[in-house]
């Protein structure tokens, strides 16, 4: 009896409905323009979840910024003032003589951990959210990262009554948004580590480009997923070390994306954004306007299952 009475009790309620918004670099701005859709045309959003570039979104949205606020600071950020390099031309040839004379076989052993320390990225992010933790957001929110210490999922997750157990993955709820989101976004090769409660922190892509696990396990109804992620197309633009790697990690989280993430999703968006010339920030508004449209496309399949 008491099965029925909750049975017709989910049947009256509205189902809730997260959002899983994945890493993809600069092209990550896409996402804006998916939230401006779900809102303009009624979809509720109760929970949101993101990796590294999907997690700055997912945060300033948890937040309670709103899209074109989000759009506002895309479009005044200059890159040059949030990167600083810890690797120069004489840092290269410095670190090329002692792998001559260390006697060791690898060039990269001798490298340092990244290309950029991250300090200024951590502190613009500081500017964003000040000290508010994952308590102190409007909706729940979830961040990923990978400790490649242990290889375990790191979830930075707004604490919720969670019954449904993710395999080797660990949670905290009173982490700094800044810290957690700084965590997510630390792609290897490129960003130094996260440093955090004696974890080495990387990128969430890493192993979950697109979080839709997390979302279930938080109680999220309904998934709708964005995935900004390589979809396989040939890829000629690539000449430097910095490109290969990306190239490498995009092609990887593919395979995990359609072998894991995809299962949880509701619906998926893909937005297309791979013809856009990310070096050129004017590119920002038709990045937004693509994600409204592949949106817009989704509109009524999504409206179709949550009611």
């Amino acid at each position: 009896m008491l099965a029925k009475i909750n049975d017709k009790i989910y049947s009256r309620r509205r189902p809730k409905i997260g959002v899983a918004l994945s890493g993809g670099g600069i092209r990550g701005l896409t996402h804006i323009g998916v939230l401006k859709a779900l809102i303009a045309n009624g979809i509720p959003i109760d929970f949101i979840a993101g990796t590294s570039a999907g997690a700055i979104i997912a945060t300033l949205y948890a937040c309670g910024y709103t899209p074109l606020q989000m759009e506002s600071l895309a479009k005044k950020i200059k890159t040059s003032e949030l990167v600083d390099l810890k690797i120069t031309v004489s840092d290269l040839v410095k670190h090329g003589m002692k792998w001559l004379f260390s006697g060791m076989s690898r060039f990269w052993s001798v490298l340092p951990n990244g290309l950029v320390k991250g300090d200024k990225i951590e502190k613009y992010f500081y500017s964003l959210w000040q000290e508010r933790t994952l308590r102190d957001t409007v909706i729940p929110l979830a961040i990923t990262a990978v400790d490649i210490n242990s290889a375990d999922t790191v979830f930075f997750t707004t604490p919720l009554p969670g019954n449904r157990g993710i395999l080797n993955a660990r949670y905290y709820h009173n982490s700094l948004l800044t810290d957690a989101v700084r965590a997510s976004i630390s792609i290897p090769g490129v960003f130094f580590p996260k440093k955090y409660r004696g974890m080495t922190l990387v990128d969430g892509a890493v192993k979950n480009n697109l979080p839709t696990d997390i979302l279930n396990h938080m109680g999220a109804d309904i998934i709708i997923a964005v995935d900004l992620g390589y979809a396989g197309q040939p890829n000629y633009d690539i000449h430097s070390v910095g490109e290969i790697l990306i190239q490498c990690i995009d092609i990887m989280n593919r395979e995990v994306t359609l072998l894991k993430a995809e299962q949880y999703a509701n619906v998926i968006i893909r937005p297309n954004i791979f013809d856009i010339n990310f070096k050129e920030m004017k590119n920002v508004s038709l990045s937004i306007l693509r994600g409204e449209q592949a949106t817009k496309e989704k509109i009524l399949e999504i409206k179709k299952i949550i009611t």
